[in-house]
């Protein structure tokens, strides 16, 4: 591999092409976003809840990528929808757990429904083992970029 002996144009560089690519992969789903009111952070604590059905907002916070003040303002605006529960954590009562209400656990049936054909397009574009593959490469970067892998 070639060392790198100067920064390339912004546009080639690597946070560039990945920020290009993010925002590629997210713009098709906003407009269903946009219909049910969810921001994309929203998007993505909503997505964590429901697949460990209740979690703390420390845990949110990491595996949804999301800032702590975030995960505060997140939350409250969620409960205020009605889109989530918060009740206190049975084995330690200082720690509070969230939860998909119904009507959340609705919104992200019908999303997730629209996410999936998005993911399924994306794979017949881009061949399903190419998908993987970089999938696989991008968690790598990050795990090497974070030290580690």
């Amino acid at each position: 591999m070639k060392a790198i002996r100067k920064l390339p144009p912004f546009e080639q560089s690597l946070a560039a092409i990945v920020l290009s690519a993010k925002e590629a992969v997210i713009a098709p789903m906003r407009p269903k976003l946009r219909k049910f009111k969810i921001t994309e952070p929203q998007w993505r604590g909503m997505r964590v809840i429901n697949d460990r059905a209740a979690t703390d907002a420390t845990e949110l916070a990491e595996v949804g990528l999301l800032h702590a003040p975030s995960v505060t303002r997140i939350l409250k605006e969620l409960e205020e929808r009605k889109l989530i529960l918060r009740e206190p954590d049975a084995n330690d009562r200082r720690r509070t757990l969230v939860a998909l209400s119904p009507e959340g656990r609705e919104v992200v049936k019908v999303i997730s429904r629209h996410v999936l054909y998005i993911m399924r397009q994306y794979a017949d574009r881009f061949e399903p083992d190419r998908l993987e593959r970089l999938t696989n490469e991008l968690r790598s970067l990050t795990a090497a970029i974070k030290g580690v892998e």
